[in-house]
């Protein structure tokens, strides 16, 4: 698929009732800061450098699609960033420069959503909202939220699609600064005992799925708040391969066991209600291996539902 994308979809008439998504993004720059900025990472060279299934830098324009007949019910307003693609395998590159990205939407009061892309995504999104707290809320703090079946804290001699957050780790600790990591969704049969003993090391908070599907939810809950009263930026980045493979068959490492969309749903929009959330990426759709769009649909739902959320908090 092209990088390059044209919004359109079905139309109803130009009121506000019958608007869709295409209608109320923007293309090109606009005279207001827009509520929201969308990215896309086109990139999956951290996917090859970490042996897994190639696919995912074809994601970004497929997610937009899914997005673009999607109806508005609050006036919103969105601009397309447009795409950062990874070129000649020069993976840290791309994530610099989706990190610029990022910083300028966070520094202006824009809140990035970034589609990628493999998990690789992770380190320039984390490099984007660490440089926006140093530029402008110096000395406060950020959490990561990851929803993913895998810590994807591998100790390698390049930045992979397994090593966002212990380079998130190493960049935090080259400048002082405590790590907040809290993963949900972790499958013990996807990772290693070291990458437990890493996970440990590090002070990171976990919930296993096992703990999501059959345990409580309001003990779930309860440490997901603990977390978020403890830091001060929120980032937020989904690996579609958290939930379960009949749900997002189309990701580059499909999970046998998985969490459900109600799951999900329970303990993300909690975390957007607490209104510290600043920056969302959605990461690891494959169309190579994607059934009728399953998982595009699905990304596509997760951000259009970010932005309800937080355009109708914002409107009470």
């Amino acid at each position: 698929m092209s990088e390059e994308f044209h919004w359109s979809g079905r139309f109803d008439g130009d009121e506000a009732i019958h608007r869709r998504f295409f209608q109320v993004i923007a293309e090109e720059a606009v005279d207001q800061i827009p509520t929201f900025g969308l990215i896309g990472f086109c990139c999956d060279e951290g996917v090859r450098r970490n042996k897994g299934r190639l696919g995912a830098r074809n994601a970004p324009n497929l997610i937009r699609s899914q997005m673009a007949s999607l109806p508005i019910h609050t006036p919103v307003t969105i601009q397309d960033m447009g795409n950062v693609v990874c070129e000649n395998g020069e993976l840290e590159t791309a994530q610099q420069n989706l990190s610029k990205k990022i910083t300028a939407l966070l520094d202006q009061g824009t809140t990035p959503i970034v589609l990628g892309g493999g998990h690789e995504t992770a380190f320039g999104s984390f490099q984007g909202i660490f440089q926006h707290v140093q530029n402008q809320h110096k000395g406060e703090s950020i959490g990561i939220i990851n929803f993913d079946a895998h810590f994807d804290l591998r100790d390698a001699e390049v930045p992979t699609s397994g090593t966002p957050f212990l380079n998130s780790a190493n960049l935090l600790k080259d400048h002082n600064q405590t790590f907040h990591y809290l993963c949900l969704g972790i499958a013990k049969h996807a990772n290693t005992k070291v990458l437990f003993q890493t996970a440990d090391t590090l002070n990171v908070t976990y919930l296993e799925d096992n703990a999501l599907l059959y345990g409580s939810m309001s003990d779930s809950l309860a440490q997901i708040k603990a977390f978020i009263d403890q830091v001060d930026h929120i980032y937020i980045t989904i690996d579609l391969d958290v939930f379960s493979a009949h749900i997002a068959p189309g990701v580059s490492a499909p999970a046998v066991r998985g969490i459900s969309i109600t799951t999900f749903e329970q303990l993300f929009n909690p975390i957007i209600q607490s209104q510290k959330v600043r920056l969302l990426d959605i990461v690891e759709c494959n169309p190579e291996f994607d059934i009728d769009n399953h998982t595009s649909k699905l990304a596509a739902y997760i951000a259009y539902q970010f932005i309800q959320q937080i355009i109708t908090k914002d409107s009470i």
